[in-house]
């Protein structure tokens, strides 16, 4: 892969890692390497083979080709959006803030994208147990 590339597949992968909130352990385990291998892809110092390529792609539902096109493409907000359920101007905000180079900017995208996301969950699961039958006592 061509150093301009490998640059623009970095670019690509922390922003996807934030906007998804995903973690790099969950990347790793997604593409079968370890942790230390991703912090070199998101470095710019490796790039991940064929193989890894496909996984990653699958692990957040992208277009294989996407990562290997060369482009400046990303997909769009509305896009992500979508996928993520979000509204778009949050997505247009996320990947504005995750093109910081700060290391505060970075832990704060991280955190509010952690709590929207337990916050999330502990509602489907309120709305969940609230919607089963409840056993019968007898």
């Amino acid at each position: 892969m061509r150093m301009e590339n490998i640059k623009k597949f970095d670019q690509r992968l922390k922003n996807l890692l934030t906007v998804s909130g995903m973690d790099r352990e969950e990347l790793a385990r997604a593409a079968g390497v370890s942790v230390p291998v991703v912090n070199r892809w998101l470095n710019g110092a490796s790039a991940p083979d064929v193989y890894q390529f496909q996984a990653i792609a699958n692990y957040f539902g992208l277009p294989y080709g996407w990562f290997l096109d060369g482009g400046d493409s990303f997909p769009g907000a509305t896009e992500v959006a979508e996928r993520l359920g979000l509204k778009e101007y949050t997505v247009r905000a996320m990947l504005f803030m995750a093109g910081s180079e700060d290391a505060a900017v970075m832990n704060s995208v991280d955190d509010a994208v952690w709590a929207v996301l337990s916050a999330v969950v502990t509602a489907y699961k309120r709305v969940c147990d609230e919607l089963a039958p409840e056993e019968d006592a007898g």
